[in-house]
């Protein structure tokens, strides 16, 4: 028997019916659920076999915000038209280097769904009705017949992470299958913000606030820069001071480090002398 993946067990739990709605762009609200991926970015997947005398490589390139957008160094020959959101290009590599140009160029779904077919969306929840994901199906292409099944899977530790490069592993966009005869192309990807209440979640830029402890050192720094300044500014003008005598309590200043050298060496006496021998010496 064959064994089940985790993919084959989330589909008994599609509880919901599939609902219709309008183009994909990243943001999703289907029975009473929203969610919320405009953080993901464009990734690519790259799924190689094996063959003689050259290796197929093909690479599965989607944009979850809408159209795909191409690098200008690349022939159009060799990627699908503009406007495709999901796409499908083969390449025969030889010797460790790939031909000059692709293969096969498939475009598996349109950034605008076509007339009469509009992006199906289905949640996958377990059986105690827990949110497990999103289901985002998109059609299109050059014929209109292909379909890409976007199985979007709520995963606390993945945010919007590097695609899985050779469609193996665990990484956050995974290549799952693609089955010629139903032309039907199948990807995961695993995020937080496929999660129940995750498009509310907003991330925390670490560059865009500080903390309280950098708050309060800088306080601290321009509380004691700003009394030192106008500390000198009133000792030259009122007492005409140069040098050191500039400085507020300059006496104090001069002899910190000897006030220092001071303190360690009672600290230090003082722990030498509580760890010595108590009663009477010998005579």
């Amino acid at each position: 028997m064959k064994p089940q993946t985790p993919l084959s067990l989330l589909s008994t739990f599609l509880l919901l019916p599939l609902s219709s709605l309008a183009d994909f762009t990243g943001e999703v609200e289907t029975d009473g659920v929203k969610f919320d991926f405009k953080s993901l970015k464009q990734h690519s997947v790259v799924v190689e076999k094996g063959g003689h005398p050259a290796v197929t490589k093909t690479t599965y390139t989607i944009n979850p915000l809408g159209a795909i957008e191409w690098d200008s160094s690349i022939d159009k020959e060799d990627r699908c038209a503009d406007g495709t959101q999901v796409c499908m290009v083969d390449w025969a590599w030889r010797s460790g280097e790939p031909e000059k140009h692709a293969l096969n160029v498939v475009s598996i779904a349109d950034a605008k769904s076509p007339k009469d077919s509009k992006t199906d969306y289905m949640i996958l929840r377990d059986s105690d009705n827990k949110v497990l994901g999103l289901n985002a199906t998109l059609r299109g292409g050059e014929d209109g017949k292909h379909t890409a099944v976007i199985q979007l899977l709520c995963d606390t530790m993945t945010g919007a992470e590097e695609p899985d490069k050779d469609g193996k592993g665990d990484n956050a966009l995974k290549f799952i299958s693609y089955d010629e005869s139903a032309s039907t192309l199948t990807l995961e990807w695993k995020t937080k913000l496929a999660c129940e209440g995750g498009a509310d979640e907003k991330p925390i830029d670490p560059r865009g606030s500080w903390g309280f402890f950098t708050w309060f050192i800088v306080i601290v720094f321009l509380a004691v820069a700003a009394y030192l300044i106008f500390g000198s500014w009133l000792n030259y003008n009122k007492y005409g001071a140069r040098g050191w005598d500039l400085l507020p309590h300059s006496d104090t200043l001069r002899d910190l480090p000897y006030l220092i050298k001071d303190f360690l060496r009672r600290a230090v006496n003082t722990f030498q002398g509580s760890g010595g021998r108590g009663g009477y010496s010998a005579i």
